[in-house]
Parts: structure tokens; C-alpha cells; sequence
């Protein structure tokens, strides 16, 4: 019994029938580590480099786009500056008064009783409609 009992808590036997805890050698396992290490750089770095390139690109799309929206804003005014002149003229066609005095001015047009002399135009004014 004491026998039996020396077998079952020798603190010696223990150790060497206790499986070891590092199935590979020391130098395997660093490996291991190492190029677990190292993988793990290579993904972060490509994750970091991809993301600039993404960010880069949509850097430029909205730059893109910035220069667009400030177009956009330079034709508004443009237009905006078109519309109220050309709603002026509709008002002024909308005057009988106006469309009167402007086809008397430009289509020779008469009142009743009226003459329409035409001047004869002066060298100087022919010369500069000529060039």
C-alpha cells in the first residue's frame, strides 16, 4: 500500500508523466508567433493603404463636385439676371403705349395724320456700317 500510495503523489513521477505543455520546441512556436505577427502587419498596412486610396478618390469626387455646385450657382445668377429682364419686356409688351412708339420706331409706322420723312443717312455713318 505504501508502495501504491509512493506512485500515486511522487511530486518526480508527476513531471515526467504530465504531458508537456508546449507540443512544439521554443523556436517553432516564435516562428509561429513571428509570422502571425507579421501577417497581421501586412493586413493592417494594406487595409490602411487601401483606405487612403478610397478616401483619396472620394476627396477628389467631391472636390469635383464643389467646382460643379459653384458653376451651377454663377448660371443661376446668370439666368435669374435674363428672367427679370426679360419679364420687364413682357410687362412693357403688355403696354399699348410702348408697342405704339415701338413699331413707330422700328416699322415706320404712323399715327393717323402723321408723315414719315426718312433722312438720308451721312457718309460717316455708312462707313461704319460697313466695317
Amino acid at each position: 500500500m505504501k508502495a501504491e500510495a509512493r506512485k500515486l503523489y511522487n511530486p518526480q513521477r508527476e513531471e515526467v508523466n504530465k504531458p508537456s505543455r508546449n507540443q512544439f520546441p521554443q523556436t517553432q512556436k516564435r516562428k509561429t508567433i513571428r509570422i502571425h505577427r507579421i501577417i497581421l502587419t501586412i493586413l493592417y498596412l494594406s487595409l490602411m493603404i487601401a483606405s487612403g486610396i478610397y478616401l483619396f478618390s472620394q476627396n477628389q469626387i467631391v472636390s469635383a463636385k464643389h467646382q460643379q455646385l459653384s458653376t451651377l450657382h454663377d448660371e443661376q445668377k446668370k439666368l435669374a439676371i435674363i428672367e427679370k429682364d426679360l419679364n420687364r419686356k413682357i410687362r412693357l409688351l403688355n403696354d399699348p403705349d410702348f408697342i405704339a412708339n415701338y413699331a413707330r420706331g422700328e416699322y415706320m409706322f404712323s399715327k393717323k395724320g402723321e408723315t414719315i420723312i426718312i433722312v438720308p443717312k451721312t457718309e460717316e455713318d455708312i462707313n461704319s456700317t460697313k466695317n
